[in-house]
C-alpha cells in the first residue's frame, strides 16, 4: 500500500510509511508507537495529522482499545467530518464499549455517505441488534446468576427466589411479590429451557408464552380475574399454591 502525498518532509514519509507497514503486517502495539510519534512532530499539520488519526483509530479498534480509538476517530472527524472510514471505526469503537445507540448514529451517517460499504452495514446490524438486547429483560440478572451457570444453578437459584417471593409469605407487600414472583418464573421459563436459552442467547427474539399446567412448578394466584399458574419440577419445597 503507497503511503498518502501530503508531508511536510521525507521524515514525515517515513514515520507514516512505518505506521503503515507496520499495522499491515499485524505488529499493532509498535503501529500505535510510530503513529503517536508521526502526530507529535507537528500537532497542528491538519492534512498530515488527518490521516495519522485515522491510521490509529484503526489500529487501536484492532487492539480493543476502544476509548482510545473512539479519541482518535473523532479527531480524525474534527478535521474532516466527511471521513467514511473514521465514522466506520468509531461506531465500531462504540460498538466495543457497548455504547449502542451512539454507534447506530455513526455507522447510520456511514451507510448514507456510501450505500455500497459492506463493512458499515454490518456493524449498523450488529449495533442495531445491541441496541435491541440492551433493552431487553436479562433474565440472568433476574436470577442473580452468571451466563456461564448450569442447569442446576438455574432450577437451584430459581426455586430459593420463588419461595422468597411468594405471595403467601409477603402478606404486607403481596402486590410487589406477585410481580417479582410472576417475573422469576417467567426467567424460569426461558432460562429453564435448553432450547429457549439457547435462542436467547443468541439475542434471538422469543415469543410471549402463558405458563400454564404444563410449564415449570407448582403455584397458582389471581390477580384481576386471571389465574396465574406455576409449576415445578418434581414439585416445590413447602408445597405453596393460592389463588
Amino acid at each position: 500500500m503507497a503511503c498518502i502525498s501530503h508531508f511536510r518532509s521525507n521524515s514525515d514519509r517515513t514515520l507514516m510509511c512505518q505506521a503503515e507497514d507496520l499495522a499491515e503486517r499485524g505488529k499493532f502495539r509498535a503501529a500505535v508507537e510510530e503513529y503517536n510519534s508521526a502526530l507529535a512532530v507537528d500537532p497542528d499539520h491538519i492534512a498530515f495529522n488527518v490521516n495519522l488519526h485515522l491510521g490509529l483509530c484503526k489500529v487501536l479498534v484492532k487492539l480493543g482499545r476502544a476509548k482510545d480509538a473512539l479519541s482518535s476517530c473523532s479527531s480524525a472527524l474534527e478535521i474532516n467530518e466527511e471521513l467514511v472510514d473514521a465514522l466506520i471505526k468509531r461506531g465500531e469503537a462504540k460498538i466495543l464499549l457497548e455504547e449502542w445507540e451512539s454507534a447506530v448514529e455513526d455507522l447510520k451517517i456511514a451507510v448514507n455517505k456510501d450505500h455500497q460499504n459492506h463493512e458499515a452495514r454490518e456493524l449498523l446490524m450488529k449495533a442495531e441488534k445491541g441496541v435491541k438486547m440492551s433493552k431487553r429483560k436479562d433474565w440472568y440478572k433476574v436470577l442473580g446468576i452468571a451466563k456461564t451457570a448450569s442447569a442446576a444453578d438455574i432450577k437451584r437459584a430459581y426455586k430459593k427466589l420463588a419461595l422468597q417471593w411468594h405471595p403467601d409469605k409477603n402478606v404486607d407487600n403481596k402486590e410487589e411479590a406477585e410481580a417479582k414472583f410472576r417475573e422469576i418464573a417467567e426467567a424460569y421459563e426461558v432460562l429453564g429451557d435448553e432450547d429457549k436459552r439457547a435462542r436467547y442467547d443468541r439475542g434471538e427474539d422469543l415469543e410471549e408464552q402463558t405458563m400454564g399446567p404444563g410449564g415449570p412448578g407448582g403455584f397458582h394466584f389471581g390477580q384481576g380475574g386471571q389465574t396465574f399458574t406455576f409449576h415445578f419440577e418434581g414439585g416445590f419445597p413447602g408445597g405453596f399454591h393460592f389463588n
